[in-house]
This record gives C-alpha cells, sequence and structure tokens, in this order.
C-alpha cells in the first residue's frame, strides 16, 4: 500500500468509513486525497442523482481519530462518489486499519462500497480480511494466539466502529488451527470471537495447553 504524500485533499468525502472504535463526530472525518492528479482531475458533478458526482483515480481515504492519530487507510483504483446517499464505490479495494491497542486488519475486493453514515466498508468479489493480534494482546486476562485470521468470502462487510465482520453469503476462516466453513458469519475482532451459521463444517485443533 502506498506511503507516498498526497497532493490534494477535497472536501466533499467526509464522515466516509472508519475502517476500524472512537468517540466524537470529529473522529470520523474523512480525508479523500488523489494521489496524483489534482483537483481537475475530478470530473464535474452529474445531472442524474444515479450518476456520480465526481470520480477519482489511484486515490485514497485517510482516517484520524482526535489526537492525529492515523488508524485507517482506504485505496481504491477508481473512486466513485454518489450525493445520493453520500456513498463511495471502489474499484480494486484495500482497506488497512489499526485500533489503538494495535490489532490490525486489512482487506482487499474486486470491488468495494463505503456508506459514511453506518461508518461501513463493504467488500464484494473475491473479498479477503486478514485480522491480526496486536504482539502479545490479551482478551479477558488471557493471551491471544498471535496467528492471523484469514476470512474469505464473495461479500465481507466490515463495521470499522466495532471492529465487527459479517456476511450473510458462503464464507471460509482459516486459522492456524484449522479451516471452517460457514453459510453466514458474525466476527468480533477485538475479541476475536466468530459465529457461524447454515451449513458450518470444518476442522478445529485445539492448541496445546500450556
Amino acid at each position: 500500500m502506498s506511503t507516498k504524500p498526497w497532493l490534494s485533499a477535497l472536501d466533499h468525502a467526509r464522515s466516509a468509513v472508519p475502517m476500524v472504535a472512537l468517540s466524537g463526530l470529529a473522529a470520523f472525518t474523512w480525508w479523500l486525497v488523489q494521489s496524483a492528479p489534482s483537483l481537475e482531475g475530478a470530473r464535474p458533478a452529474a445531472k442524474a442523482s444515479s450518476s456520480p458526482d465526481y470520480e477519482l483515480q489511484k486515490a485514497r481515504i485517510e482516517r484520524y481519530n482526535p489526537d492525529g492519530r492515523l488508524i485507517a487507510i482506504l485505496d481504491g483504483q477508481t473512486m466513485r462518489h454518489y450525493a445520493d446517499g453520500d456513498r463511495l464505490e471502489i474499484d480494486a479495494v484495500q482497506l488497512s486499519a489499526r485500533d489503538l491497542q494495535g490489532q490490525l486488519v486489512q482487506g482487499v475486493a474486486r470491488q468495494g462500497e463505503a456508506n459514511g453514515s453506518q461508518d461501513t466498508v463493504t467488500l464484494h468479489g473475491g473479498a479477503r480480511v486478514v485480522a491480526t493480534p496486536a504482539s502479545g494482546a490479551a482478551v479477558k486476562g488471557q493471551r491471544v494466539d498471535q496467528s492471523p485470521v484469514v476470512i474469505e468470502g464473495e461479500m465481507l462487510r466490515f463495521n470499522t466502529r466495532e471492529r465487527v465482520v459479517t456476511s450473510e453469503l458462503p464464507v471460509k476462516i482459516t486459522h492456524a488451527q484449522g479451516q471452517i466453513l460457514g453459510g453466514n458469519l458474525r466476527y468480533e475482532e477485538g475479541a476475536r470471537v466468530g459465529e457461524l451459521g447454515n451449513r458450518v463444517h470444518g476442522r478445529y485443533d485445539a492448541p496445546p495447553r500450556r
């Protein structure tokens, strides 16, 4: 994921998507930054509500907490903004979000959608989310296994405020202890707890006792 500086900021993209539980409306302000072109790269607003009011190539959204710490990045080969519903459609989407404890969530898909009013990013088409715990992370006093959790499916929805991944379509979860498939999913990334439903099957090897 690119880390080079961005040349311009667009005020149109605001409160779009916290990729991964902070308070305050200001905490959910996003700055949409175009990587190479200037503001002239955005297309003029279309009259039809079904058409985007602007479109950007190789664009980025960054989200900061109130202290100015970068906590989430959303990249796309193409981003189209629709005033109707204040939403973004993203081609070749890449997502990276880290919470204050250092837990990291990364996602990729052929397409994505971000809805500012719901603090949610939806990944479509070969969606893949990798949740990696912070070094030394603990849940209820117990140290968390450092192995990443990989979630794959045709559609994955990530609530960045609550750090929850959901899907109503079949998914596959892969972990160091095994692989499990199910017809739907709710995965709480902070607690590393997943709920699968509808024809769940797979293999899970319990970690050795310490």
